[in-house]
């Protein structure tokens, strides 16, 4: 009985971190403004990987979301984003987001699993 209360445990627990994603990116180190800089591009990293909401990470239903931005005005909430820098003399932040934490508008997944 012990060992599948454990193994529950650790299925949950590896399941709740999953929900958090996390990329790196690279600002101009000429900027001017670089925390603004550094929070308009993790908006738009959120924006482009938003499709986590409905589907797991997948080149294919990222291409797909990328094509469905396109000409298209989405209204969506993120709740809990965070931006922090990795290395201050190259500019290299991080964003961490959970894309269960994104409130929609409207819902867009029909888009994605129709295959595009």
């Amino acid at each position: 009985m012990t060992k599948k209360i454990f193994s529950f445990f650790l299925f949950f627990s590896s399941f709740n971190l999953v929900t958090e994603y996390s990329f790196e990116f690279k600002i101009d180190k000429n900027f001017a403004f670089p925390e603004s800089q550094a929070k308009a591009e993790a908006n738009k990293i959120i924006v482009e990987n938003a499709y986590l909401a409905f589907h797991d990470k997948s080149l294919i239903k990222k291409n797909c979301w990328e094509n469905y931005l396109k000409n298209k005005r989405i209204k969506f909430e993120i709740k809990e984003s965070k931006v922090e820098i990795v290395n201050f003399s190259e500019k290299i932040y991080r964003v961490k987001f959970d894309p269960n934490k994104i409130n929609f508008e409207y819902d867009h997944s029909n888009y994605l699993d129709s295959g595009c």
